[in-house]
C-alpha cells in the first residue's frame, strides 16, 4: 500500500551567502585587522613627543578621498544599469577604472607634496606612517583595480546569454560583479575613515 503523502506546497531551498561573498567578508575583516594595528600604533607613536614631527596633510589627500566616492558611485551606477540591462553599465565600469586611476595619482602627488615639506619616506617616523598607511592601502587599491580591469573586459566581451550553460555563466558573472562592489565600496569607506583619521591626527 503507498502511504506517501503528496503536498502541493513548494520545497523551500535553504538560501545562504555564497562562498565568494563570504571569503570577501574575511578578506575585509582580516584588512580591518590590519588598519586598526597601524592606526593604533600611530597613536602610540605621537604620544612620543621627542621624535613626532607635526605637519599639516597635504590637499591631495582630500582630492584623492573625493575622487574614490564618486568611484563608488560610478560603480553603483555601472550595477543598477547591469541588472537592469542597459548596456550603458560598461561605461560607467571605464569611468570607475579612471576614477580610481586618479585616485592613485593623487596619492602619489599626496606623497611628493611630504617629501617638499620636510617629510619623506625615509624621515621622521611622523611622516613615514603617512607612506605606510597610504601606500597600504593604494596596494588593496590595486588589486580591486586588477578585478574591476578583468570584470569590464569580460564584459565587454560577453555576448547574451543563449542557453543553459551560457545562463549559469552569466549568473556567476553576476556574483562576481557583485562581489566587486562590496569590495569597492568596502575600500572607498576604509580610506574615507583613514583620511580622516590623519587629518585629526596631523592638523
Amino acid at each position: 500500500m503507498d502511504i506517501s503523502v503528496k503536498s502541493n506546497q513548494p520545497i523551500k531551498a535553504t538560501v545562504g551567502m555564497h562562498p565568494k561573498k563570504f571569503m570577501m567578508l574575511l578578506g575585509m575583516v582580516s584588512m580591518c585587522m590590519l588598519f586598526a594595528a597601524l592606526t593604533s600604533a600611530l597613536i602610540v607613536k605621537k604620544a612620543d613627543t621627542v621624535s613626532w614631527k607635526n605637519f599639516v596633510l597635504p590637499s591631495s589627500f582630500l582630492y584623492s578621498t573625493i575622487v574614490i566616492l564618486i568611484s563608488s558611485v560610478f560603480l553603483q551606477i555601472s550595477y543598477s544599469l547591469y541588472k537592469k540591462s542597459k548596456e550603458s553599465y560598461r561605461l560607467a565600469m571605464l569611468a570607475t577604472l579612471a576614477s580610481a586611476i586618479v585616485f592613485c595619482l593623487l596619492q602619489y602627488q599626496g606623497w611628493m607634496q611630504l617629501t617638499k615639506i620636510g617629510a619623506p619616506l625615509s624621515g621622521n617616523v611622523s611622516g613615514s606612517f603617512v607612506y605606510l598607511v597610504t601606500g597600504f592601502h593604494v596596494a588593496h587599491l590595486l588589486g580591486g583595480m586588477v578585478a574591476l580591469l578583468i570584470t569590464t573586459l569580460m564584459h565587454f566581451l560577453r555576448s547574451k546569454p543563449k542557453n543553459e550553460v551560457e545562463m549559469n555563466v552569466a549568473l556567476e558573472s553576476t556574483v562576481n560583479y557583485e562581489v566587486l562592489l562590496i569590495f569597492w565600496h568596502f575600500l572607498g569607506a576604509l580610506w574615507v575613515y583613514l583620511y580622516l583619521f590623519l587629518f585629526i591626527i596631523y592638523n
